[in-house]
């Protein structure tokens, strides 16, 4: 009989993905271009359908899903998914025929992996099942069964092991201030995480809303995944889509971001860090795990 480790192993070795349409010319062509390209399939012809499979198989890794469908819509599916939050919940790439700027907005924020159209050009599907395949794997990874609680309750006492640890070395903060109140742990923290981002010109010219873009770029980058402008544009929850996609132009103008056209569609473009930008970005990260972990005692 096989552990529940080595079941896990092997469902990311061979991981399921559902595609969810009540076309059925869309389930049959979405299925076989990802069959023919070696990934295991199921199909489902409404969200409703769709949950009650992803309750029977937990090795779902990736959900591809309309997001125009009758009863259950693509929007509301995810929702119940993130209503029973588990590592082994899928992750949600959405591929519609009346792509709408309210749509997308609430799918990333619902923390949908990828947003496509209709009509589905096999390439771009491909690339972007993929990179979620990818970043899915990874975390269902990080969260493994023989570790994860023990993990989260050790990555709690360490963060707070380091706040204060960071506290109590301020020159300025006093010794009598630093007591068991996470708020207190907290603030000196993000005053510390201020304090780094000023000894890396010339990064430290740049506010809160260009470092949240960098950043965003950084982790998209981490797990292999591509953005596209206007992807990227509407990834930040607290600004408007103008507002990034005008600070996107001034980092690019400026030599921060890359942008590039998609071979395979003139209408969208691609933004990446450009090297040195992703270099500096990289070692500010390092230093911030590195004094995280020295202020927490982890070696």
């Amino acid at each position: 009989m096989q552990s529940s480790d080595t079941r896990a192993q092997a469902s990311l070795a061979n991981p399921h993905i559902l595609v969810i349409d009540d076309d059925a010319a869309t389930l049959q062509l979405v299925r076989s271009v990802l069959e023919a390209n070696g990934y295991s399939c199921l199909t489902a012809a409404s969200a409703e359908e769709a949950l009650a499979i992803v309750t029977a198989t937990p090795d779902i890794l990736i959900a591809i899903s309309d997001i125009n469908m009758p009863g259950m819509d693509g929007i509301l599916f995810l929702e119940r998914i993130n209503s029973h939050p588990s590592p082994q919940r899928p992750r949600v790439i959405f591929l519609t025929a009346y792509p709408r700027l309210d749509f997308a907005v609430a799918a990333l924020r619902l923390g949908a992996i990828d947003f496509l159209t209709k009509p589905m050009r096999p390439k771009e599907l491909l690339r972007a099942v993929a990179a979620a395949v990818e970043r899915a794997k990874k975390e269902r990874s990080a969260l493994a069964p023989h570790e994860d609680a023990a993990a989260l309750v050790q990555q709690a006492q360490a963060l707070a092991a380091a706040l204060k640890g960071w506290a109590q070395a301020q020159p300025n903060q006093p010794t009598a201030r630093v007591g068991t109140d996470p708020g207190e742990f907290a603030l000196v923290g993000i005053e510390q995480l201020r304090r780094l981002r000023r000894e890396f010109p010339p990064l430290s010219e740049l506010d809160d809303v260009a470092w949240d873009l960098l950043l965003e770029l950084m982790r998209a980058q981490k797990s292999s995944s591509r953005l596209s402008v206007t992807s990227l544009s509407i990834s930040l929850e607290h600004v408007s889509s103008t507002t990034a996609l005008r600070r996107i132009q001034e980092l690019v103008k400026a030599g921060y971001m890359v942008r590039t056209p998609d071979p395979n569609d003139a209408r969208r473009d691609f933004v990446v860090l450009a090297p040195e930008c992703r270099d500096l970005l990289q070692k500010y990260l390092e230093r911030v795990g590195n004094e995280f972990a020295a202020a927490a005692g982890v070696t």
